[in-house]
């Protein structure tokens, strides 16, 4: 069995440990910053009485099942996780899987934290005895399917979204780019082990470690646990969407599925751009924009986009009971 690094691995990373949280520290800084202009600039658009009137009047049982399906999610993705891990012939009993999962997305949702939730959760699984490879690689899997997820809705709907935007070619034509850039580098990562390299740089430990674990990516995807993975992945996806829909019920605001399948898997891959605090802002602005094509105003979709964060913070708490209790 692979055995985790030891205590020390962090000292012979480069510059030290000083430089490395000081670069933490900036980076966390500048998410804040960014998510705080983009609310900031949403906000300046927004009728806020015409806000507090919706909320006041907002139906109870729409919003309950919203947050009982966002509940759901975790626990399908804890199943799309074990799946991955599973592959390798790594037992990882279910109860664990639910268990790490809220932990994970807890300190990736509701901590701005320097150590992300995937981190926590594969230190979790490492403390449990599991692999760290196995782990390392099966959270990887785990988050190119759910991007494979959202892709795929996304190019699903992209025939409804050229209607909608025919009359703004450049906004299409960027969204038609940014897709196939991404699936291009997504591709080249995957096949990188691929790709002769002088062998110098594939011996490499951190590059042969690199080229190994796109290999072992790759085989993954292409197994029947990954193709598995990527189905729960359209339905996380496409639970969200409902649940985007059933908010906007609670609130007395006509969002239809057509509506939340053109904009909910865009807002998704926007906010899991590693350049906001856990997607706050960036999620808001593509919701925003979005939802103005479907003749929804920005006060009613930002509450949405709102309500929608706090409702994922509010599904994942009880992630603090699993940290608490692995200590």
């Amino acid at each position: 069995m692979d055995e985790a690094p030891g205590p020390n691995a962090a000292r012979t990373w480069p510059g030290g440990p000083a430089k490395s949280t000081a670069a933490a520290r900036l980076g966390l800084a500048a998410k804040i910053a960014v998510s705080a202009a983009l609310l900031a600039f949403l906000s300046q658009k927004v009728e806020w009485p015409a806000v507090g009137a919706r909320l006041s009047g907002a139906t109870f049982g729409p919003m309950v099942g919203a947050l009982a399906l966002m509940i759901g999610l975790v626990f399908i993705a804890a199943l799309r996780w074990r799946l991955l891990v599973q592959q390798s012939d790594v037992r990882m009993p279910i109860s664990v899987a639910v268990q790490l999962t809220f932990a994970g997305l807890f300190f990736g949702q509701v901590l701005p934290a320097t150590v992300g939730g995937d981190v926590v959760r594969g230190y979790l699984a490492c403390q449990r005895g599991l692999p760290w490879r196995e782990v390392v690689s099966g959270i990887v899997l785990d988050r190119i399917t759910a991007l494979l997820g959202s892709l795929t809705l996304i190019l699903m709907g992209l025939p409804w979204l050229m209607t909608l935007v025919a009359g703004t070619p450049a906004l299409l034509a960027f969204a038609a780019f940014a897709s196939a850039a991404l699936v291009c580098a997504l591709g080249t990562l995957l096949c990188i082990d691929l790709i002769p390299l002088p062998g110098w740089i594939a011996r490499h430990p951190w590059i042969g470690s690199g080229l190994n674990l796109a290999r072992r990516v790759r085989t993954g995807l292409l197994s029947k646990a990954g193709i598995a993975a990527l189905a729960l992945s359209l339905v996380t996806h496409l639970t969200t969407v409902v649940v985007v829909v059933l908010i906007g019920k609670g609130l007395a605001v006509p969002v239809s599925l057509k509506a939340g399948f053109v904009v909910v898997p865009l807002a998704i891959l926007a906010a899991a751009v590693p350049v906001s605090l856990n997607g706050w802002g960036v999620r808001e602005g593509v919701i925003v924009v979005g939802l103005a094509l479907f003749g929804i105003s920005s006060g009613d979709a930002l509450l949405i986009s709102i309500m929608l964060g706090v409702g994922v913070i509010l599904s994942v708490l009880p992630g603090i009971v699993t940290w608490l209790t692995s200590r």
